[in-house]
């Protein structure tokens, strides 16, 4: 970027915004037929319920799997459910509880954009090193590994006090 000297946050936020720039656009493109936008986020969610097939997924699995909070979580998934993508369900094991369950338009829009996603990643993949790649992906690791370890602070700075035990 013009060879001036950036901030890692800077870097880490400019490359985060690129990256899910490029793929929601590769997304809407490869998904055009279906007619509502679905976001990188929305796929990642999809597949990860799809991997998970078979358990019972429910929205606080989201939020420790992709490090969200349960505010946007529960944001997510009620445009999701309005797109048609997933539902509510009945939990078997705790009727407390609310699983999460792909519908057949997730999963069609999971095998429209699964190649779509694997050439763009492939793309990129391409422009590095493999070990260079292999690096990057550590180090990223290592990053959220480190910012996940953080003590959480609110507004004034300050580490929060105990959270509630109800959340």
């Amino acid at each position: 970027m013009n060879g001036e000297k950036k901030e890692l946050g800077m870097w880490v936020g400019h490359a985060a915004r690129l990256f899910r720039r490029n793929l929601d656009q590769r997304i809407a493109e490869a998904n055009s037929g279906y007619g509502d936008m679905v976001s990188a986020r929305n796929v990642w969610v999809l597949k990860y319920l799809k991997d998970h097939e078979g358990e019972e997924v429910y929205q606080r699995d989201l939020e420790q799997n992709f490090k969200i909070r349960g505010s946007t979580v529960s944001n997510m998934i009620d445009l999701m459910e309005q797109k048609g993508l997933l539902l509510r369900a009945g939990s078997e094991k705790d009727a407390r509880r609310k699983k999460l369950c792909l519908t057949e338009k997730a999963e069609t829009v999971l095998a429209t954009v699964a190649e779509t996603i694997r050439r763009f990643e492939e793309q990129l993949r391409g422009s590095f090193e493999a070990r260079d790649y292999d690096l990057l992906l550590r180090l990223l690791e290592q990053l959220c590994d480190t910012l996940d370890a953080l003590p959480e602070t609110n507004q004034t700075g300050k580490e929060p006090e105990e959270k509630p035990c109800f959340r």
